[in-house]
């Protein structure tokens, strides 16, 4: 039997044990839960204490590692896995009964890929289902699933992934400005064997006012973190392969796609939350032509009059 090891960052503490339970509950029944306490300000220990299961191990850092780098607490928790695979957690996200078994299916499967990935469904804070991921083939190359992602196919998050340990131990998750990216950009590195994706949404993502990506407060650094990307997403050096699907995704995963994705996520993610008064933001930009930051002044500008 496999052994999987769930890492659980931890830093919040109001949706905490609907995760822990959501992971202990699991059918698939080895694995360990490696909850790491990022110096929070809450008593996230008694809530660890209130479970009596040995397949729990708590650790506390001693100074706030997430705070100065998210990513940097993730690649710091994974050291404590292991698993043969290893899932990295969240402190508010919830795990399906049979998402570990159904991800370990995949994996006895095909046993050469390094990334499982589960369908998502997205929640607010009472549970209630707001969103639905789409459905990708059971098996995928890596230039199919860029190309998923950049159609809006595939939801991204992280928790949803179960990886090989050994890979991403070599590999690490890749640092940008308060994680903005990282994920995608984590997953896509992992996929360079192909992607095994399960057909039902076992995995639900939480969206709330105290989510790091629906936070509004690091506007310019989510911008500087979207250059980061989209500069290494371009310059990935992919070869084009022979088979004609990929091919086909290949082709349509070139510049221009990635430039359109680019200037979407640039406006949608950033300038269109910005304030008036920040419009010379538009300017930082660096991967628009001159021409697309001038409509993106005007949209902008329009936009905010009809406010």
């Amino acid at each position: 039997m496999h052994l999987v090891s769930f890492v659980l960052p931890a830093y919040k503490a109001k949706f905490l044990s609907q995760a822990i339970d959501s992971i202990l509950n699991q059918s698939y029944a080895n694995f360990e839960l490696i909850i790491v306490d990022d110096a929070s300000p809450e008593n996230l220990e008694k809530i660890v204490d209130s479970y009596q299961d040995a397949r729990i191990k708590y650790y506390r850092n001693e100074q706030n590692i997430g705070g100065v780098s998210l990513v940097k607490q993730w690649n710091f928790s994974i050291q404590y896995a292991k698993g043969e695979y290893v899932i990295l957690a969240a402190d508010d996200d919830i795990y399906h009964t049979h998402f570990l078994e159904r991800c370990l299916a995949l994996a006895d499967k095909y046993p050469d890929i390094e990334l499982i990935r589960s369908g998502v469904e997205q929640i607010d804070e009472q549970n209630r289902l707001i969103g639905i991921d789409g459905v990708l083939p059971e098996r995928c190359s890596k230039y199919q699933f860029l190309y998923y992602w950049v159609k809006g196919t595939a939801f991204t998050c992280i928790g949803n992934y179960m990886f090989k340990t050994s890979a991403l131990l070599q590999k690490k998750f890749i640092d940008f400005p308060f994680a903005f990216c990282s994920d995608v950009a984590s997953t896509i590195m992992m996929a360079e064997k192909g992607v095994a994706n399960t057909a039902e949404m076992l995995f639900q993502f939480r969206i709330s006012s105290i989510h790091l990506s629906s936070n509004k407060n690091h506007l310019k650094s989510k911008l500087e973190a979207t250059t980061m990307f989209y500069n290494w997403l371009m310059n990935l050096g992919y070869e084009v392969p022979d088979d004609k699907l990929d091919e086909f995704c290949y082709k349509h995963t070139q510049r221009n796609l990635l430039y359109i994705k680019c200037r979407y996520d640039y406006y949608n993610q950033v300038i269109k939350h910005l304030p008036f008064s920040d419009f010379y933001y538009i300017r930082k930009c660096t991967l628009l032509s001159f021409r697309d930051k001038i409509v993106m002044f005007l949209r902008f500008s329009a936009e905010k009059i009809i406010k």
